[in-house]
């Protein structure tokens, strides 16, 4: 017993090492881009930047306010444009801020990594905290079973800490086909619990019994949409060491670190598989982490999801928070080069199919370029159709 309760200390204090590293890590990766952002800021736009300041009204997170920089200097830069065509601006003013515009985008782009790196490390971080809580009780039911024995003075009985085998058989299936697979819904592995006959039901106590031991996260994505939000799934570092230990195999890794790594948030995560479970409700075979595509001229995209139906394939972006600016304009000339004349969105609600709309009729008015927009509203759509597209139209 003192071996074990030794043993289930020195675990815990690397664990709690391990989770103030984290700490920092997040934390200093934040403050180094929230100042790097502060002085462009600064020196770019300086009168909004004070005037943001002093309102109030300044953005808190590094993407935030690398998007309100390069806003305004987008801005800076029309309203130049305009007097430009009247000859009433110095053409090197406006190439001046054109190269603003220019490092304003860098940074953006930068900040959109290291917000997604970062919340990457929020959830690792969540996940150890979790990990630590759950093992502080294990170390507190093994004190308290040593006092029991040491007052009932009898020899000590010989315990091995929790393992898998541990577990309900149900539980323990779950475990194998997330570990398998890198599942990151229930319903993928309740089917496949159903067909091998472990369940006769749907059932979520599996997960539930995971998540008790510390070998699986839950994460409820933060939308406003229709009807019920599912959990995200991933198996924690000690599942994937139960697994290894258990069914002597090498984990899949989480799909749901995949998908992070490319979304930034849980919340477009759920809008990725959302729009692929519609998609696919239609006849199209989709693949929700489609490769790089290297276009003709060099440039590598990679688009949210590949959606391929009667020998074709189209790329499609989901969009929760598109915002005005050149990197929407970017996304729709990379959209353009992957598929044509043709642009596919899909969209939560009807506020920002508007936006998708508006902001698509803007570029196309200013490019001078035809384009036909199809757009999926997950919260209109008609599944009676042969399409999921809630708008298609012809613009420019």
């Amino acid at each position: 017993m003192k071996e074990r309760e030794e043993l289930e200390r020195l675990f815990l204090q690397a664990q709690m090492q391990r989770l103030e590293e984290l700490k920092e890590m997040a934390e200093e990766r934040a403050r180094a881009a929230m100042a790097a952002l502060h002085r462009l800021a600064r020196d770019l736009i300086p009168a909004a930047y004070d005037e943001a300041r002093r309102d109030g009204v300044l953005p808190s997170t590094p993407e935030e306010l690398a998007s309100f920089i390069e806003e305004k200097v987008s801005a800076r830069i029309f309203a130049l444009e305009i007097r430009a065509r009247s000859s009433k601006v110095d053409p090197k003013e406006l190439e001046r801020l054109q190269e603003e515009l220019r490092r304003a985008q860098e940074w953006k782009e930068k900040a959109e990594t290291l917000e997604g790196e970062t919340a990457l490390l929020r959830r690792r971080l969540e996940a150890k905290e979790k990990e630590t809580a759950s093992l502080r009780e294990r170390l507190a039911r093994a004190e308290e079973e040593l006092r029991r024995v040491r007052t009932a003075a009898v020899k000590p009985a010989v315990a091995s800490p929790p393992s898998p085998n541990g577990l309900s058989s149900e539980a323990l299936a779950a475990l194998r086909v997330l570990g398998e697979t890198g599942a990151c819904l229930r319903k993928p592995v309740t089917e496949r619990l159903l067909a091998e006959g472990v369940l006769s039901r749907e059932s979520v106590k599996p997960f539930q019994e995971l998540e008790r031991e510390g070998l699986l996260e839950q994460h409820k994505p933060k939308v406003e949409s229709v009807g019920n939000t599912p959990y995200l799934l991933r198996l924690t570092e000690e599942g994937l060491r139960a697994y290894r230990e258990h069914f002597g195999a090498e984990p899949a890794e989480p799909c749901l670190d995949v998908l992070l790594r490319r979304h930034k948030s849980l919340e477009h995560v759920w809008l990725n598989l959302k729009a692929a479970q519609v998609l696919e409700e239609f006849g199209y075979t989709v693949d929700v982490v489609p490769p790089a595509v290297r276009t003709e001229d060099g440039r590598q995209i990679a688009p949210d999801l590949a959606a391929t139906k009667d020998g074709k394939t189209i790329y499609v972006e989901c969009e929760r928070t598109a915002k005005r600016g050149e990197a929407f304009a970017r996304k729709i000339e990379n959209m353009l080069r992957l598929n044509g004349d043709a642009l596919y969105f899909v969209v939560p609600d009807t506020a920002m199919q508007s936006t998708v709309v508006s902001l698509a009729g803007e570029w196309a008015y200013r490019t001078r370029r035809p384009v036909t927009l199809h757009v999926c509203n997950l919260a209109k759509l008609d599944k009676g159709g042969d399409e999921p597209w809630t708008v298609v139209r012809r613009i420019g």
